[in-house]
This record gives C-alpha cells, structure tokens and sequence, in this order.
C-alpha cells in the first residue's frame, strides 16, 4: 500500500525530525511511503487539503494562526476518514480534541520507538477489513460499512439506519437482531429505547449530559435510568481512542 501523509508544524525543527523518522521507518516497512507534503500551519494544509488526499496527518495542536484542533475539525468536515495523530507538548488538550476523534496523541519532545508505533498502528488500521452490517431491506441484501452507520433508530416493526452522508434506509429486521449484530463492536452504544448510536459519529454531549449531539446536528435522548453507566461507557470509549500517546 502506498501511503500519504500530512506533517503540520510551525515548529521546523520539529517538523523536519518527525519527517526523518517518517521516512526511516518506511525503509524497513513492506508497505511504501508514497509521499510526504508539509505545511507550517493550519491554514496552509487546509488550502490544499481535498478529501482522500492523505491517508493520516500529523497535526500539531499549538501553532499560530489556526490551532491544530481547528484545524482538525475543518479537515473533519471534509474528510471523515483520515486519521488524525496530534502532536503536542502538553497534555491539557486532550480532551479538547475528543470531538474530532483523533487516531493518537505523540507529546513531544519526540520519541523515535513512540512514532514508530503510532506508525505500525496507522498502517495496521489502514490494512485491516473494512467491518460491515448485513441488514435486509425488502427481499434484499446488503452489506453496509459500519462506519457509514451514524445511528439505528427503531420504527414500529423496522429499524431506520441514519447513514453518517445524511441518508437513511429502513431496514425489514428487528431492532433486537441488529442490537445482537453490533453486540461486539465497541463503537455502537444503546443510549434509550429504540436508539442505538455510533460514538464515533458523536459531536459532545449536551452541557446538560442528557443528550448527545451528533456530527450532523442530530439530538438523541439519554434515557433517565442508567444515564450515569451511558456517560460512563461513552466516556471510557473515548479515552480509549487515546492509543497509549498520552497516560491519564
């Protein structure tokens, strides 16, 4: 597989270091580094990003101009498939960046064995099989990629999937038999009755924890009994998406 990345840093001798170790681990990688494209800011990456461009990027969070995590969310806008590593020489923003679900954190200074496990893990997640939902609709089959699913929203004896592109299909399943289907996928959370939502399609939660808020402007309810266990989980699965980059 050819890769490409993105390194974003005002900081060139950051930026050049990060660059080095890029490239060296690459030479003893099976898969190729098909390029590198640097830009010092925020703003210069976003005037020549276009979605699909690259497969990840290295984005600094404390740059002039437009921070990283702006940054993030504009690219974010575009492209929900790249994965975002923030680098960083403190850790007071990690939170700040759960809503762009960044792939990883590196706290600089850098650590060489550190970025060569961010990249084992890019690639690893680049090159595994896609996952996907069998759902029937009418006499149809179809297999749809989960992280198209934004949520399942049960409809009388049908279940609707909110597709992440805004679009929906009814499905002629049971809300239990897809409840069952995403039983194993750590993505998808039972948030109340009939509802069923993909974290990784959260924007925040509501300042009154009693709804998440959803990347399309969507609002599902957190049901009154267990909400406590719900922010609970969705919490966790958020910290866990910190891939070991930074220890809370």
């Amino acid at each position: 597989m050819d890769i490409n990345i993105a390194v974003v840093d005002d900081a060139r001798r950051d930026s050049e270091k990060l660059q080095r170790n890029i490239h060296h681990w690459f030479t003893e990688s099976t898969d190729s580094l098909n390029n590198i494209s640097c830009y010092s800011d925020g703003t210069e990456l976003l005037k020549a990003f276009e979605p699909g461009k690259f497969h990840a990027v290295f984005l600094d969070i404390l740059m002039n101009d437009i921070n990283g995590i702006d940054t993030a969310r504009k690219i974010r806008e575009l492209d929900t498939g790249i994965l975002i590593i923030f680098t960083t020489t403190s850790r007071e923003y990690v939170f700040d960046a759960f809503t762009v679900h960044p792939f990883d954190y590196i706290i600089k200074p850098y650590d060489s064995g550190r970025i060569d496990e961010v990249l084992r893990e890019v690639l690893r997640t680049l090159t595994a099989p896609e996952q996907s939902l069998t759902v029937r609709v009418g006499r149809s089959t179809y297999r749809i990629p989960l992280r198209k699913v934004s949520a399942l929203l049960s409809r009388d004896h049908t279940v609707e999937l909110v597709m992440t592109n805004g679009n929906s299909l009814l499905c002629s399943m049971t809300f239990g038999e897809l409840h069952d289907a995403l039983s194993d996928d750590p993505r998808f959370l039972l948030c109340n009755r009939g509802v069923i939502i993909n974290m990784d399609s959260v924007s925040c939660l509501s300042r009154e924890k009693d709804m998440f808020i959803m990347q399309d402007g969507s609002r599902y309810a957190l049901k009154v009994r267990g909400r406590a266990k719900i922010i609970s989980d969705f919490t966790q699965y958020q910290i866990s998406r910190i891939r070991g980059g930074v220890r809370l």
